[in-house]
């Protein structure tokens, strides 16, 4: 039987090989301790010793990633395991105008970039335009019908005119009746419609005339602007038919005209000048010579005394404003021209 034997405590002494790595750590840490301490000479204070981070708690992991900056090579090398964290600011953080990104996003994640932020400007006030307000159309003034003043009735002309101008309105189923005599109380309106001379004569109470008629103010009118007289014992006679006279030289005393030859010269013209009335001679005669008088059927035949037509006053009215300049003169074979006379 073999006995065993117990071991020996005397150690192998080391391998070759084991010499050799224990020299090579040995010089490694040696080079290491000499390259940190010439570098930094304050790392030998132990107050400055940093251990790795495998002897100390967990490296915490910053919320956001920040971005790692070289260190200057007079620095020391920090530790890989160590992490700077920086201390919050004593200013509170403004708040973002708008989202921020983060520097490092992950990977796989869609990045959409933040629309830029334009200043808004408010949009221009909108006006609506103001509607043009209807204006008022202006009345057309379409011909005159009359059904009893044919188109080649002798004072068509002058009745139309005067129609136009509202210096006739009594007009009754578009009739004008140019046949029918006038009172003087109707001349009186007339005269007072185509008139444009202020009123400078006095007043004259007509006994025949009240303050309340209908008439009295044309009256009133025609007698201070000098066109119409009155008769003896203060009577106006309103309702009298008024003779182809007296319209004569009411128009002749309103414009004021004056004869400028001899009256018997002037009245040549006329057949029946005999029938003029005495205190009629001068008004007929520069009647005569301004273009006023106008005689139908025959322009020589004057008449002085028989009623006047609305027809023959239309006509005589008209010419006594174109004396005036207010309308146009109208050229009519019935208007009559004195006789040229050799002195």
């Amino acid at each position: 039987m073999s006995s065993s034997q117990p071991p020996s405590g005397e150690r192998n002494p080391l391998g070759l090989d084991e010499l050799i790595a224990i020299l090579v750590a040995f010089g490694t840490m040696g080079a290491i301790f000499f390259w940190v301490t010439g570098k930094n000479p304050d790392r030998l204070n132990a107050r400055n010793w940093q251990f790795p981070a495998v002897f100390s708690q967990p490296a915490v992991t910053p919320a956001s990633p920040g971005i790692l900056t070289p260190a200057s090579p007079n620095s020391p090398l920090p530790s890989p395991a160590t992490t700077v964290v920086p201390s919050k600011p004593d200013v509170a953080p403004v708040a973002p105008l708008g989202p921020t990104l983060g520097q490092n996003p992950p990977v796989g994640a869609i990045i959409v970039p933040p629309q830029p932020i334009v200043p808004s400007t408010p949009a221009p006030a909108t006006t609506k335009p103001k509607a043009d307000k209807p204006k008022a159309a202006k009345p057309k003034v379409g011909p005159v019908i009359l059904s009893d003043v044919p188109d080649k009735y002798w004072a068509r002309p002058f009745i139309l005119a005067l129609v136009d101008r509202k210096i006739f309105s009594d007009l009754t189923d578009s009739k004008f009746r140019p046949e029918e005599s006038m009172t003087r109380a109707e001349v009186a309106r007339l005269i007072q419609r185509m008139s444009d001379k202020e009123p400078s004569g006095k007043p004259i109470d007509f006994k025949d005339v009240k303050d309340n008629s209908p008439v009295a103010p044309a009256i009133d009118h025609t007698v201070k602007t000098g066109y119409l007289k009155g008769y003896p014992n203060n009577e106006f006679r309103p309702d009298k038919n008024i003779p182809r006279v007296e319209v004569i030289t009411a128009l002749a005393s309103g414009l004021n005209l004056k004869r400028s030859a001899k009256v018997s010269k002037t009245l040549q013209v006329y057949t029946d000048r005999r029938k003029v009335p005495k205190w009629a001679v001068d008004k007929v005669a520069a009647a005569t010579e301004a273009g006023i008088v106008v005689n139908h059927p025959k322009r020589t035949l004057l008449q002085p005394n028989r009623t006047a037509t609305r027809a023959e006053v239309a006509a005589m009215i008209y010419q006594a404003m174109a004396k005036k300049g207010q309308v146009p003169a109208k050229a009519s074979e019935y208007v009559v021209k004195p006789l040229k006379l050799s002195k």
